[in-house]
């Protein structure tokens, strides 16, 4: 009896070790599972995109309203060029307009004179042919009764004499008809002139308006190192707008771990600024190729065969971007340092 008690501690022990090896069995095999399933990098960046501000017009900055760092809304006034110059512009295409205005409405009104001496012309050319006509028929009446001398051959010679008169009026009123026509000019140049007049107004008011240089996005200033009175040419960059609305953090990934990522992968993002908060993203894309620094002098033509072998070779890295959640504003900094860590086949909640 008791050599049986003594057994049974053993068997109880035995199986409490073989329980445990087999939890151990289980949890490491699980670990490497959750490791084979994650990749991870420490050589990573926050980025977000960025605006390099400056006025499409030339000019003495008068005013900055922003400082170094500050956080800008989208539409905001960053600074203002000079308006006095570009306004006096407005004020000289206003008045060329109103010059090609009242150009074009004296050519319009030359045009509508001529129009009418065209339009008189006409008229006269077609009395002129209404009175040959008569006369043609009145002497074609009278012709016959001279010769049996019913009507004295006077009035027959005044009927003849009157055609010819008809005649020569036709040709005069012909030929003023004919010269009243090539007389007729357009408004076309006016109006040519009007338009571009327009145009010139428009480009000066839009000048004048760019003056004002506002927020793109919202952001953060960087880069500002320019003061009130400085004289700036037109696209000449002052300053960085840090755009705020979308981070993104960018992972330099092995190559040999891209098998283990796809766009839409959950991944968490460890910014140095403090480690201790995680923020979430979701894999955006993964770099298409990167530059080889050995082969970029070389010729095309020509195969690049290393002078000497390595015994180790480094993995290539190419970038995975990551795009962030709702990050917190404390922990965004263009650039900075981060590391990031990708769980394979897992969406983000």
């Amino acid at each position: 009896m008791k050599a049986a008690g003594q057994h049974r501690p053993i068997k109880w022990r035995r199986a409490v070790v073989i329980v445990l090896v087999a939890s151990a069995i289980g949890a490491g095999a699980w670990l490497l599972h959750q490791k084979d399933q994650m990749v991870s990098s420490d050589d990573a960046t926050l980025d977000a995109e960025v605006v390099h501000i400056a006025s499409t017009v030339g000019g003495r900055i008068s005013r900055i309203a922003v400082k170094e760092n500050t956080s800008v809304r989208a539409g905001e006034e960053l600074f203002q060029i000079d308006p006095e110059p570009l306004q006096l512009a407005v004020n000289q295409a206003e008045a060329d307009l109103a010059l090609a205005r009242a150009t074009l409405a004296t050519q319009q009104r030359g045009v509508h004179t001529q129009r009418s001496a065209v339009s008189q012309a006409t008229d006269q050319t077609r009395r002129a042919q209404t009175n040959l006509a008569l006369a043609q028929r009145t002497v074609e009446r009278l012709r016959p009764l001279a010769a049996k001398g019913y009507v004295p051959q006077q009035q027959l010679d005044q009927a003849e004499t009157a055609e010819r008169d008809a005649q020569t009026s036709l040709r005069q009123a012909q030929e003023q008809a004919r010269a009243a026509g090539h007389a007729v000019g357009t408004d076309d140049a006016g109006l040519a002139t009007v338009r571009a007049r327009e145009a010139a107004l428009g480009l000066a008011r839009h000048a004048l308006a760019s003056a004002t240089v506002r927020a793109p996005h919202d952001g953060r200033v960087v880069g500002l190192t320019v003061t009130s009175g400085e004289i700036v040419v037109p696209s000449q960059s002052l300053f960085t707008l840090v755009v705020s609305n979308e981070w993104s953090a960018v992972a330099n990934m092995r190559e040999s771990d891209l098998s283990k990522i796809s766009e839409g992968d959950c991944a968490t993002v460890y910014s140095m600024i403090d480690r201790r908060k995680a923020l979430r993203g979701t894999v955006q894309g993964i770099g298409a190729g990167v530059l080889d620094a050995d082969r970029i002098a070389l010729p095309r033509s020509l195969p690049y065969v290393q002078k000497s072998m390595n015994w180790v070779r480094v993995a290539q890295r190419f970038p995975v971007r990551i795009e962030l959640n709702e990050p917190p504003d404390s922990l965004m900094r263009l650039g900075a340092s981060a590391v990031v860590e990708i769980r394979h086949g897992s969406a983000c909640p």
